[in-house]
């Protein structure tokens, strides 16, 4: 057997019973783990020690539009209205194929740096960015982002953008043997963005050729106002009465709901997509997260675009996921650290619906996996519990190692396998 062998202080798995599994072994064998315990394997190739280290799952990224890292700074401190209709979206009519691969590559870079590796993007000229994720080797579910109402298009003219970046993903795929790093979700912008036509394309195109949907939804109070004195009709409550809300919708934000709509995303079956930072950024609020988890609804977490947040730091989402909700509530016990880690990572397999593949350090899933390192961070001493230092007293820069697919892709030593970050910082500075 030809496997390789890890021994970590500690293996976070992110199982259902969520073990912590200390001294233990994970093996791994052609990209996936094959083997997770307590004892040594029999049989193996190698066995990498790792004292006073942590291993746990890769984090999931489920909304951004990470080749926004060009517009970083762009505009900030005004609201999500005045940022996208005034700063964002005249300047993203300019951008060229080649700026959205570059700022694609250097935002993944920035992700898989902080310990991402999968996320999901919604973008215009997104075969670039699933150019920049295939070169990268970094996992992700790809969306076009179709606004006919912002581009002035007809709704069967819009659509077929979507169609065209899925066959084009379809063939990158194939081209270079990428089954298993991009996949390929709808992606309607939003209720106001999209006509009610195109929304209901979309949800044919879904239910016909078995794809998911990632929408942004109910992001601020004046989005939900605007729906109701235009259709009587909260947005959440519109796309209910078009039949667009189903298991398979993958929804950014979801920051105004009343408990109506929460009824409906319980009832669909519909998984919310938490963005506190951005969210706090942008003066749009703070979604009633424990209220869905209270319901059953699956909440997972993202940094939402790098104009916006202005990181792609998983692991800040996760610390502030856990903290924000408890200020606001008053109750401690709201949103536990173990419950946020649980957002970063099977949560967000859930709601991209690969379950199956990523999210957790299990037998038969892909070997991506953050290596922290206990022994530089002065923050870990005293040790009393993994999550509670792991979501409070640690970050990013404690990572030693980022693996995806079985592969080591990011070293302490700064080294990004598979991305030239100094020559590409300089490209990206210099676009314009």
């Amino acid at each position: 057997m030809q496997m390789l062998v890890l021994n970590p202080s500690f293996i976070v798995t992110m199982d259902r019973e969520c073990r912590i599994i200390k001294d233990g072994f994970i093996g791994i064998e052609e990209g996936k783990i094959v083997y997770v315990s307590k004892e040594k394997p029999q049989e193996y190739e190698e066995i990498i020690r790792l004292p006073k280290r942590v291993l746990l799952p890769g984090f999931i990224n489920t909304h951004t539009h990470v080749a926004m890292t060009i517009l970083r700074g762009l505009k900030d401190d005004v609201n999500l209205q005045r940022w996208l209709m005034e700063y964002i979206l005249p300047v993203e009519k300019l951008l060229k194929p080649k700026d959205v691969y570059y700022g694609a590559l250097y935002g993944i870079a920035e992700m898989i740096k902080s310990g991402t590796t999968t996320f999901m993007d919604m973008y215009y000229h997104e075969i670039e960015v699933a150019k920049a994720a295939a070169d990268a080797k970094i996992r992700s579910v790809l969306t076009y982002g179709l606004a006919d109402v912002f581009f002035n298009t007809l709704p069967e003219e819009e659509f077929k953008k979507a169609e065209k970046f899925k066959d084009d993903l379809s063939a990158l795929v194939s081209s270079r043997g990428l089954d298993d790093f991009l996949f390929f979700a709808y992606g309607p912008h939003s209720p106001y963005g999209c006509t009610k036509e195109l929304l209901q394309i979309v949800r044919e195109a879904a239910d016909r050729d078995n794809f998911r949907i990632h929408i942004h939804l109910s992001e601020t109070k004046s989005e939900v106002e605007n729906s109701v004195r235009t259709s009587n009709m909260t947005p959440i409550e519109y796309l209910e009465s078009v039949g667009f809300l189903k298991s398979d919708v993958m929804a950014a934000h979801v920051v105004w709901p009343t408990d109506g709509d929460i009824e409906i995303l319980k009832h669909r079956g519909v998984h919310v997509l938490h963005n506190p930072t951005s969210n706090l950024k942008l003066a749009s609020g703070v979604a009633p997260v424990p209220k869905f988890l209270e319901k059953g609804i699956n909440v997972a977490l993202a940094t939402d675009g790098p104009a916006s947040n202005n990181r792609l730091d998983m692991w800040k989402e996760i610390s502030l996921a856990a903290l924000i909700h408890k200020g606001i509530s008053r109750d401690p016990e709201v949103i536990s650290a173990r419950t946020a880690l649980q957002m970063a990572t099977i949560n967000g397999a859930y709601a991209l619906g690969l379950e199956r593949k990523i999210g957790s350090l299990e037998v038969g899933k892909y070997a991506d996996f953050v290596v922290v390192n206990l022994e530089r961070a002065l923050e870990s001493v005293p040790f009393h519990d993994v999550y509670s230092m792991i979501v409070y007293a640690l970050d990013s820069r404690y990572i030693d190692s980022v693996w995806i697919n079985g592969e080591l892709m990011y070293s302490q030593e700064n080294v990004l396998k598979t991305i030239d970050v100094q020559k590409l910082r300089e490209i990206v500075n210099d676009i314009r």
